[in-house]
Order: structure tokens, then C-alpha cells, then sequence
């Protein structure tokens, strides 16, 4: 039963979003505002879709994980020092993996994929960012010898998010 990573497509939408429910509600249950109803909408995740910029972890066409891949950092990174001053960077967002999938390595495998991507496509790093109080994933960046660079703190937020980068040689 191997997870494979694929381009997400149009008729994957209803599929995301019921996942993205479930990872906002046990964040929520959880007691982190990380996710809410308003971000990652349907809007937002119809544009990564459109753009073939969102990726699915997927084991006998069941969706167990997303991410989302683009050179499109957000403004916040603008006052980060990075260590990898030339580009072109790979920004990672929106990585999530099914509640139910939790704990199988979905996540690692997603950041596997983009790392290799990554090469592929050329890019000389990868940037992302998380939430402060998401301890699994600043475990899971550190782990895979992601650098902290910073945090970032987004409008209409209060908990700052850290920001990684991993250069690739």
C-alpha cells in the first residue's frame, strides 16, 4: 500500500475540502486557531487547483494528504534573512494530512516529494512557514534539517508563525 503523489485536479475539490474540515475541526477541538472557516477556503484552494500548484497524497484513490507548491512567498517573508540569497526558491503552503492518516508519515512523505521537486524544478531552496504552537510540524521541519529563519505575524492573527528554509545542494 504505497502513498503516491499526484497533481490534484478539479474533481478532487469536494474530497480536499471535506479533509480540510476535518484537520480545522481537530485543530479547533484541539484548541488552535490555526485553520478556521475562512482560511483555506474554497476560493483559495479552487485557485491551486486551477494553477496545478496543489499536490495529493493519495493510497488506493483515498486522499490522505495535500500540499501546495509555488514561487509565490508571501509578503510577510519580505523582512526574513535568508541564508540562501539567490533563487529561484519553492514556497511550501498549506500542508495537511487527514486526521485519520495521522502518524503514517503522510507529512514526511509530502515534504520528501517537494524537496525532490524542488531539485527538479532547480530551485535552490525551499521556504514555508508554520504555526508556533503547531508542535508537530516545527518537529517534523526540524527533524528534516529545516533552518529557522524568523516568524512572521499575519493580519488578523495574534500567535506568530515560524519561518524555515531548507537550502538544497
Amino acid at each position: 500500500m504505497t502513498v503516491e503523489i499526484r497533481v490534484g485536479h478539479r474533481e478532487d475539490f469536494n474530497d480536499i475540502m471535506e479533509l480540510l474540515a476535518r484537520c480545522i475541526k481537530v485543530m479547533q477541538d484541539g484548541g488552535s486557531d490555526q485553520w478556521d472557516n475562512n482560511y483555506p477556503n474554497r476560493d483559495v484552494i479552487g485557485e491551486d487547483l486551477l494553477k496545478e500548484t496543489l499536490y495529493i497524497a493519495e493510497r488506493e484513490g483515498q486522499i490522505l494528504g495535500m500540499v501546495v507548491l509555488d514561487e509565490h512567498p508571501d509578503e510577510q517573508y519580505q523582512n526574513i534573512f535568508w541564508k540562501q540569497a539567490e533563487g529561484p526558491h519553492l514556497i511550501m503552503h498549506r500542508l495537511a494530512v487527514d486526521p485519520k492518516a495521522q502518524g503514517q508519515g503522510i507529512a514526511r512523505r509530502l515534504v520528501e516529494f517537494a524537496e525532490d521537486h524542488a531539485r527538479r524544478g532547480g530551485f535552490r531552496s525551499i521556504r514555508l512557514d508554520t504555526y508556533s504552537k503547531n508542535t508537530a510540524a516545527l518537529k517534523l521541519y526540524q527533524g528534516l534539517n529545516y533552518d529557522r529563519r524568523g516568524e512572521v505575524i499575519y493580519p488578523g492573527r495574534v500567535a506568530s508563525f515560524q519561518v524555515f528554509e531548507k537550502v538544497l545542494t
